[in-house]
């Protein structure tokens, strides 16, 4: 579309269109709306007509049920009747109501005279006199009104579906000397007869439907007002299924009908059956046609009327916008110094602003001469202080204390300060252009990683944030932390890196000597602890040694005693035993191994010895953590004796969790498992050098483990640190970190 040639059309055209659109929206929109009300509020009225009907159709069942209650009533009562009844006499019964029931059925539709006894059992029907031999039959099984009304001795009744198709029973007590003696049922049909009444009062066509299948749930069409009408199963099917009202629009013999479908419920509350209403649109749609015709009427005058007066306001508008434009085009040539303001609108104030701005402009034209005079002087200040500014910044970079440099996004390195000399003792040139020549000086154990990781920053426009290892050319080694981030241009395209190289090698030898002196302290602990651990069994050796040179005696008590002297010096042997094993030498050989893959043999070899089901270990594995430098033994060693330790600790039942992390540059496993009860000096006297019996070792049965309190010299062999925290609920957690790198 070409929007210049609409630009260009005239300003009259421009406001007549806009408004000329609003009025056209605005008159489909009242016609869409009001179209939409009225066929909303017919077919509402259609829905409430129709669930009227349905009420009116139930309501007249109930009504023939009642009529049905009254009948039954009114023959149980006779006493004759009841006599017959009581005695079992049939002929009597017979001779006394087959002339009644001859007439009700010819003339009310009366279909069932239907005497039970007990057990709701078929004594008489006489709708049925020549099949006698249904006599006999117990519906106690199907028919729960006639049981209800023998239990009770009081009328009740309900739509069945029985031999003689659908009907409306109604069952009452018979009574005779004051003792029931049965029930007597009356039937009426809800069939066809019933259907065409029901038409003839309300002016409707009904349809009648019951199951067909009771296995399937389908329905097939029992009666109806029209013949030769194809009917919807699925539709009536949901409806008998779920009891719902369902409401249809279709065609019937030509017509357009709306259709209701509704349950009929039994004695039960059980649907037995469905019937549909269907009631003629042509006078609703005839209705809302008319409706449609006069809305479209008068939104067509509307939209005209409209139309005349957006003329006439814009034909008004524009001549007057027409007087300001030729005032103000006598005034670009010359011929006029002001315009006429003729009114106080808009128009006028805008004549009025004509003016004002003519003044201005000879005043600002005065004060540009002066600008023009005033610039080169402010160009001059300006230029001065950024040279001040670039040299104060380029000083503070040369001489901050750490490495500061640019890469662009090949990798080529633009720009180093020069700390570089302090650090690898180099010279920044040495380093500028291709970045190879910096890759030359990464520790070789260090380099491919950090080459990935840079290359994928410089690709990816990302921060970059690395910890490694650097050798100058007299083979010291140097720890590094490097953090770059990306610069974008003002499109957002990435240009370069800007970063820095901090020299911390001083925080890492203070971290290897903090972990020294943390061993340094334990092993005074457990000298102060090895004094007290050996005061107790002396003295009872001592005081047990006076007592055997006072005994003489050969009883039994001087042999308790002596077995008691061994017990305290096995336990003082195994004490030393044990400050031994840990004060002992550790030789460590370091290999690259699968951290995952040791964690995992650990636990399956203590899966293989466990013989208590109430015990059992879980594990969860991080498949980002690759391999580490360990001893193997030892580190297997390790969690297989805090495993061991663990299960001692639970009292033999229980779980442990163990899990593998990697948290930034160090692997971690953690064991996490519930205890009966922990103190706090328990937690940090945790790898302190005690005797613990297991419930099993590698060695013999009776043998301790001693394994434990070596367990945190084996991890700061590798490096690494060990912690163990008590959470909620008396749940120990033991942390283990190890460098993935060395």
């Amino acid at each position: 579309m070409n929007l210049r040639r609409f630009t260009d059309i005239s300003l009259k055209y421009k406001l007549i269109i806009p408004f000329l659109f609003l009025a056209v929206t605005g008159a489909t929109s009242l016609f869409v709306v009001s179209y939409n009300f009225e066929n909303s509020l017919i077919h509402v009225n259609e829905e409430k007509r129709l669930r009227n009907l349905y009420h009116f159709f139930l309501n007249d069942i109930e009504f023939k049920k009642n009529m049905a209650m009254s009948l039954a009533t009114l023959v149980a009562k006779d006493c004759n009747v009841a006599e017959a009844f009581a005695h079992r006499d049939r002929e009597r019964l017979i001779e006394l109501l087959k002339p009644a029931y001859e007439t009700l059925h010819r003339d009310f539709n009366v279909q069932q005279f239907h005497f039970h006894t007990d057990h709701a059992t078929s004594f008489l029907r006489l709708h049925a006199l020549d099949n006698l031999e249904c006599c006999g039959e117990v519906m106690e099984s199907f028919r729960k009104d006639i049981t209800e009304a023998f239990t009770t001795c009081r009328g009740c009744g309900g739509v069945e579906l029985g031999t003689f198709g659908l009907s409306i029973r109604s069952v009452v007590p018979v009574f005779y000397e004051e003792k029931i003696v049965g029930t007597f049922e009356v039937g009426l049909s809800i069939e066809e007869p019933f259907l065409k009444n029901f038409k003839r009062h309300y002016g409707t066509d009904v349809f009648l439907y019951i199951e067909d299948n009771p296995d399937t749930c389908k329905m097939k069409m029992l009666a109806s007002t029209i013949t030769d009408v194809n009917f919807q199963p699925d539709r009536l099917d949901r409806c008998f299924a779920s009891g719902e009202q369902l409401l249809n629009t279709g065609k019937i013999n030509g017509l357009d009908m709306v259709m209701i479908a509704g349950p009929i419920y039994d004695f039960s509350s059980d649907i037995k059956a469905v019937v549909e209403i269907a009631v003629d649109r042509s006078p609703t749609k005839n209705l809302l046609k008319k409706y449609t015709v006069i809305t479209a009427a008068i939104a067509l005058a509307g939209l005209l009327l409209s139309m005349s007066f957006v003329w006439f306001v814009s034909s008004l508008f524009c001549k007057r916008i027409g007087d300001v434009v030729k005032g103000a085009q006598e005034i670009a040539t010359g011929s006029r110094n002001q315009i006429e303001v003729k009114s106080h609108d808009e128009l006028g104030w805008m004549a009025l602003a004509i003016n004002q701005m003519l003044t201005s402009l000879e005043v600002s034209r005065n004060k540009l001469s002066e600008y023009a005079r005033d610039l080169e002087v402010m160009v001059d200040e300006r230029t001065k202080t950024l040279k001040e500014s670039e040299t104060t910044y380029r000083t503070l970079i040369e001489n901050v204390p750490i490495i500061v440099y640019m890469a662009m996004a090949d990798g080529t390195i633009i720009f180093l300060n020069k700390h570089i000399k302090q650090m690898l003792d180099q010279q920044p040139s040495f380093f500028s252009g291709n970045h190879q020549v910096w890759d030359n000086y990464i520790h070789p154990r260090d380099r491919e990683r950090v080459v990935q990781c840079r290359e994928k920053s410089l690709s990816n426009g990302e921060e970059l944030h690395l910890n490694y290892r650097m050798v100058k050319d007299n083979g010291q080694v140097v720890y590094a932390a490097d953090h770059a981030v990306a610069v974008f241009d003002e499109k957002n395209n990435f240009v370069r890196m800007d970063g820095i190289i901090v020299d911390v090698t001083v925080q890492k030898k203070l971290h290897e000597e903090r972990l020294q002196a943390e061993e340094l302290a334990t092993l005074s602990q457990i000298s102060s602890r090895l004094a007290h651990e050996l005061r107790n069994p002396l003295t009872a050796i001592g005081g047990l040694s006076r007592l055997l040179v006072k005994s003489f005696d050969a009883g039994d008590s001087r042999r308790k005693k002596a077995d008691l002297i061994i017990e305290q010096v096995v336990k003082l042997e195994k004490i030393l035993q044990m400050i031994l094993t840990y004060l002992g030498p550790q030789h460590f050989a370091l290999e690259a191994a699968d951290f995952n893959s040791v964690v995992t043999e650990a636990v399956e070899m203590i899966n293989m010895q466990l013989d208590n089901n109430k015990i059992s270990v879980t594990l969860s594995l991080d498949r980002t953590i690759g391999t580490l430098e360990l001893d193997i033994e030892q580190f297997k060693s390790c969690l297989i004796s805090l495993m061991e330790n663990a299960f001692k600790r639970m009292g033999g039942e229980g779980i442990i969790h163990i899990w593998t992390k990697k948290i930034g540059e160090h692997a971690t496993v953690t064991l996490s498992y519930t205890v009966p009860y922990i103190t706090d000096d328990d937690i940090s006297d945790f790898f302190f050098p005690f005797i613990v019996t297991y419930p099993f070792t590698y060695s013999e049965d009776d043998e301790d483990i001693m394994n434990v309190p070596v367990c945190k010299r084996i991890i700061h062999n590798h490096c690494g640190m060990i912690t163990v925290s008590k959470e909620v609920d008396n749940n120990l957690c033991i942390d283990i970190s190890l460098p993935l790198e060395r």
